[in-house]
């Protein structure tokens, strides 16, 4: 195993930053389609308790990547692509791509047995619905650039009326926001901290 993430990561140091930063986001891409089409098949195909396993290793995932973002262990391959190209950035947009259709579905499912509230009441199998719920709370907790706003996006299509509603959306404010917002916070910082570090020993390469 190591010497496979060896190999890869030597592989990667080989790679334009421009191409490795294109793979990325078309790698991002397919991920959040295929979880939202097979959630979405699961749902209104398997019975219940086959649709909850689906749901749960999807879950494992998201569970995995927030760790990987907020956490300090991490395979050699990452800290190779972290001199590279901001990874940070990559995982969360594919932390995001996941978790959305996720809880969307897990909301679906609970509405279906009359556990959720929401009004209006969200038609069965209405992804795009649910799902842009849980994007306008996730852009609108963005600091600083009002997204909502700017995008005259009001508010989400459903408002919930239940306090296991309000569960949902602060575990998915803990598991993807949060983490998200904080990795981006941190990378910026990180950033600046280098630059100005550069620019000290610039000027003292430069003083006499």
């Amino acid at each position: 195993m190591r010497r496979l993430d060896h190999w890869v990561g030597g592989a990667l140091e080989k790679v334009p930053e421009l191409l490795l930063f294109l793979a990325g986001l078309v790698t991002l891409a397919a991920p959040g389609l295929l979880v939202r089409a097979v959630l979405q098949w699961t749902e209104s195909a398997l019975p219940t308790a086959l649709h909850a396993v689906v749901m749960l290793a999807f879950f494992a995932i998201v569970g995995f990547w927030s760790r990987i973002i907020i956490g300090d262990k991490d395979f050699r391959t990452f800290r190779r692509l972290k001199q590279r190209i901001r990874w940070q950035h990559l995982l969360s947009s594919l932390l995001v791509l996941y978790a959305i259709p996720c809880f969307a579905s897990l909301t679906l499912t609970l509405n279906d047995h009359h556990l959720v509230k929401f009004d209006p009441a969200p038609p069965r199998n209405d992804f795009s619905g649910v799902e842009s719920f849980y994007a306008w709370y996730f852009v609108d907790s963005i600091p600083g650039l009002k997204v909502p706003e700017t995008l005259m996006w009001e508010r989400p299509p459903y408002k919930y009326n239940d306090s296991l509603s309000g569960v949902l959306l602060l575990c998915f404010k803990l598991a993807v926001v949060i983490p998200v917002i904080g990795s981006f916070t941190a990378s910026n910082r990180v950033g600046k901290e280098a630059k100005e570090k550069s620019q000290d020993r610039a000027g003292k390469a430069a003083a006499p």
